[in-house]
C-alpha cells in the first residue's frame, strides 16, 4: 500500500524518534541495540531493488546532512576511523568513541554522506562507507568481521585490535538525528499532495 505524504511525515518523525531513544539505551551501555540502529538509519536512508527510502518517498534529497568526519589521509601510519575520537578510560584503557559533538558537524549533500564519504580505512586499506557499515549491520552479516582495525604493526604483528562499529554506528545514527532536528518536513518535503 502506498502511502501518502502526511502518513509518510508521521513515518519518518517516529523513526527518527525510535532512533533517538534506540541512541539513549546505547550510551547508557546497551550497545546490543546497535543492530536495530542500524536497521532504523537503514529505513530512513536505503534504498534497494525493491523499496525505496523515506527520503527517497518524501522526496528528500535535496537536504544536506551533517557530517562529522575528519579528513582522510592515506599517507597515515594507522587506520582511519574517521567518525570516532581516542580517549583514555580510566577503566578500561585507551579505546574509541563516538564524538557526539555538535560544533564539529559540517553540511555535505546525502549522496556524498551515505555512499561516497569513507569513514573507515582499515589496516589492509579496505574502505567503508555509511552506507556499506550500516547495511551490513542491520542484515547481521559478517562481513565487517573480516575488517583489520589493529592500527600499529610492529614486525607485522597487529598491536591492538579494536571493533570500531559499534560506535561508528552510533556516530552515524547522531549525524542523522542532528540532521533532522529542526527541519521541517512538509515544508522541505517535495512529494507532491493534494488534499
Amino acid at each position: 500500500m502506498k502511502l501518502q505524504k502526511p502518513e509518510l511525515i508521521i513515518s519518518l518523525k517516529n523513526e527518527l524518534l525510535k532512533l533517538d531513544n534506540l541512541c539513549t539505551l546505547f550510551d547508557s551501555g546497551n550497545e546490543d541495540v546497535v543492530i536495530d540502529i542500524a536497521k532504523t538509519i537503514n529505513h530512513i536512508f536505503q534504498n534497494t531493488e525493491t523499496s525505496k527510502s523515506l527520503v527517497s518517498q518524501l522526496k528528500l534529497t535535496h537536504l544536506p546532512v551533517y557530517c562529522s568526519a575528519e579528513f582522510y589521509n592515506p599517507k597515515s601510519l594507522v587506520n582511519y576511523l574517521g567518525l570516532l575520537k581516542l580517549e583514555r578510560n580510566a577503566s578500561l584503557g585507551w579505546n574509541y568513541y563516538p564524538k557526539l559533538n555538535r560544533e564539529e558537524l559540517k553540511s555535505v549533500s546525502q549522496e556524498n554522506w551515505w555512499q561516497n564519504k569513507k569513514v573507515i580505512v582499515d589496516s589492509l586499506e579496505n574502505s567503508y562507507t555509511r552506507a556499506k557499515i550500516i547495511k551490513s549491520v542491520a542484515n547481521d552479516d559478517r562481513e565487517l568481521d573480516k575488517m583489520d582495525t589493529s592500527g600499529w604493526k610492529i614486525n607485522g604483528k597487529p598491536q591492538i585490535k579494536i571493533n570500531p562499529i559499534t560506535n561508528t554506528v552510533r556516530q552515524i545514527a547522531f549525524e542523522l538525528i542532528e540532521s533532522f532536528r529542526n527541519i521541517d518536513l512538509n515544508k522541505e518535503s517535495k512529494l507532491y499532495y493534494k488534499m
